[in-house]
Parts: C-alpha cells; structure tokens; sequence
C-alpha cells in the first residue's frame, strides 16, 4: 500500500488538536489567551521578540524571526506582535509535519517508524514551544528544509547527483545555513555536528574500507565546508549589525554571559535531576550516540549482541538514565566479551544497519542534539531551554527514527507506542502548565 504524507499528516494534526482540546476543556483560558492581543502573563520570551519585531535592536535574541513579522503584519503594539507571533510560529509548525514525514520517507523503509517517530514529533510536551511563538516553529521548518536537502548527499546511492543538481543543492544549503544562523544560535551547533559527522564516517569507513576515503572527502567534506560557510556568514551579518549599533561583534554571546552562563563542571547536574524532563534531554543523546557507534562497529568491524533490555531496565532508561547505563552495560558486556554462558536473549540488526554508517544526515542530527546538551550542561547549571533545544526540534527525532530501523519493527514499534501513549497525557500536561504560567522548558 502507498503511502500518503498528507492522510498522515491530517491524521497526527488531529491527534495533536485532540490532546490541546482535552487542555482547553481542563482550563478555557488557554485558548482565549492563545487568541487574545491584550497583555498577558502567556508571553516568556514572545514580550522579547514582540519588542524585537517593533523595533529592532541587537541583543541576545536573533533578528529573523522577530524581522519576518514585522515585515508580513506590521504590527504596532507589543501586544498585536506577540498574538502574530503564535498564529504564524502555530501554522509553521503544522507545516512542519509534513516536511518530517517526507524526510523520513526519504531515509526510512519502515512506515510503521516513519509512522510512530513523526507522531512522537508533532505531539511530544515540547511541541508546545513549535505553538506559541517561539523560535521553534521557524526554526523547525528550516532544519526540515534543510534537512531533507542534505539528504540527497549519499554515498551509496544507485544514481549519483549530477554536478549541476549538486551545485543547486549546495547553495540551498548554504542559504538554508544562513537562515537559521539567523534565527538563532546555530554556527558552533552546526559547525560541531558537521565536522564530528565527517571524522565518524571516515573513522568508521577507515576499517571497513568499503568507500574510498578521497570519495567521503569529495562529497561530505564540500557539504561540511558550505554549512560552516553559511552559518558563519549568517552570524556575521547580525554581528555586523551588532557592531554598528552597539560596538560589539558578539553582543549576542556576551548577553548570554550576562544571564548569568559561565563554562564551569557541575557533576551533580548528572546524578540528581533538577527536573525529569531535563534529566533525560541530559542523557538520550549520549544514549543515542553510543548506540550509534555499537550499531556501527557491529556492522563494520565486529558483529556485537545487542541483549534485550528487561523490563525493569526500560523503567530506569525513563526514570534513571544513570542506572540503566549501569545495569544494561553491564549485560552487553557479559553478552559480548565474556566466555561464561549466560542466558541474556539478543536481537539482531536488520540489514538497514548497514547503511547507518555512511549516513552523514543521520551523523548530524545525533551530533546537534549532543552539542545542545554539552554546551548548556557545562554552561548553566538550571539547564535553561535544555529539553526544548532537544525535543522541540526535528534533529533528535531523525536520529530515533534512523535508529530504530536498525532493529526489528514490530520489537521498536512497542516501545514507541508506550513512548507515545505517556507523551501525549505529558503534551496535556504542559498545555495545562503553560496556562499557568509554570516554566516548561
């Protein structure tokens, strides 16, 4: 059977709707304060960006956005700007489901993960961030975009690109880079994921010299170059603007130190939870970076048993990450480099495994989660923004769906739907929390 992006896409939009519709039936003034342009405590950041899209000043927010709705509406009042702001950031974001399962559909064979993963992404608790006028909804629509370009750079392809669709596709890439530069802080993110991409690709293909490495260089190594290219020119027309008007090139890094952000070790922060949606947004992307490179070296170098974790290890994965570390590593290595028999049951990887390896979009996104939480782990100890710079951008959820085809469906599929069910009582939840003027992420 054929499968439809749009019946899809309707279908998880209605799922999303019926989850913010059980909100508004607990608390009505979620949705009269959505809708409403008159003052409102619902603004966090919005206040910032309503100002920015009035008039326009340099300082730690990025000017894209703000820029985009001044021009579209012109809006007068701070008021008017941040009602803008939710309309527009909410439509982007619906449009962004989409764009994520047509990427996925690029790079997925399973429509059962397609399926599930972009449900898990259009109806996660920071999903709400995409809704209410924040960046993530402009931003989450350019990744996409951008995304779903770098996407047709693989090496194993049946039908290499043609040099003049290639040049095409580099220089969307590069405006692409540019514009989310522009929206927010995307250049050491980009420039991190991008390079640590092309070092593991090359590292991996080093033992398994399948491709040649002067190939992986050729075509990754451009790709690498054009998106640090286009973030770092992104950055510099802000910091431009920052210089005439305020005489600092990095005004908005210095305001960010101002709030109170200073490099430092704060080994607490990965033992006691301040919050358990910032615990995990700690740990999933290491989780999911080890993981990466087990199904890498499994595939390339060394056929690895990768042992079922029990049901009491799924609990501590959620609940602890710490502990499940411990407890699970802790199988792995009795099921892979001990000779006593042991009676741990394994799965075995499906041959689109083979493919993880060489995937240099895959290799990205796993690598722009994980700079998101090495930067502010070792930069701010309330991990500020941490769990929406993870779960309220599609780069994480690629990564899970790449992931998850590696292993059988039907075993995958199970955990995502568990994954699901709790996510979508947790969406009500911060819908609920968000009327309430609690701090969600």
């Amino acid at each position: 059977m054929k499968f439809s992006i749009f019946l899809t896409s309707i279908f998880i939009i209605l799922g999303f709707i019926l989850c913010t519709a059980i909100a508004i039936i607990i608390n009505p003034h979620i949705f009269t304060s959505f809708f409403s342009n008159s003052p409102t405590k619902l603004f966090y950041d919005i206040e910032h960006y309503s100002n920015l899209a009035i008039h326009q000043t340099c300082n730690a927010f990025y000017p894209l956005w703000p820029w985009l709705i001044n021009r579209l509406v012109k809006p007068q009042t701070v008021d008017d700007a941040a009602l803008y702001f939710r309309v527009f950031s909410s439509l982007l974001s619906l449009m962004s489901i989409p764009l994520f399962l047509f990427l996925l559909l690029q790079n997925i064979k399973s429509y059962k993960i397609i399926s599930l993963v972009a449900v898990l992404y259009a109806m996660n608790p920071l999903s709400v961030f995409r809704m209410i006028g924040y960046t993530e909804g402009i931003f989450s629509f350019l990744s996409l975009l951008f995304l779903i370009i770098l996407s047709n750079f693989k090496l194993t392809s049946k039908t290499p690109i043609k040099k003049v669709k290639s040049i095409y596709l580099l220089i969307l890439i590069f405006i692409l880079s540019l514009l989310l530069s522009l929206t927010r802080p995307f250049l050491i993110q980009a420039a991190f994921a991008c390079v640590f991409a092309l070092v593991s690709i090359l590292v991996i293909n080093r033992f398994q010299n399948s491709i040649d490495s002067l190939k992986i260089l050729k075509t990754y190594g451009i790709v690498t170059l054009i998106i640090c290219l286009g973030a770092a020119v992104g950055y510099c027309i802000y910091g431009y603007y920052c210089l005439e008007s305020r005489g600092d090139f990095f005004a908005p890094f210095h305001d960010q130190k101002n709030w109170g952000k200073q490099l430092g070790l704060y080994p607490h922060l990965f033992f006691i939870p301040l919050t358990y949606a910032d615990f995990i947004s700690i740990y999933l992307p290491f989780i999911v970076l080890i993981t990466s490179w087990l199904i890498s070296i499994s595939t390339n170098i060394r056929k690895l048993t990768f042992v079922i974790p029990k049901v009491w290890q799924w609990i501590l994965l959620f609940a602890y990450p710490p502990a499940f570390l411990a407890f699970y590593g802790s199988d792995f290595k009795r099921g892979n480099f001990s000779n006593k028999i042991n009676n741990l049951s394994g799965i075995n990887l499906t041959h689109t495994a083979n493919n993880l390896s060489t995937s240099y979009t895959f290799w990205f996104c796993v690598y722009f989660a994980l700079i998101h939480t090495v930067i502010i782990v070792f930069s701010d100890q309330k991990l500020t923004s941490l769990r929406r710079f993870i779960f309220g951008t599609p780069y994480f959820f690629f990564a899970i769906a790449y992931i998850s085809q590696c292993f059988p469906s039907r075993k995958v599929s199970k955990l995502l739907l568990w994954i699901l069910g709790i996510s979508s009582i947790w969406l009500v939840q911060y819908w609920l929390d968000y009327a309430n003027g609690v701090w969600i992420g």
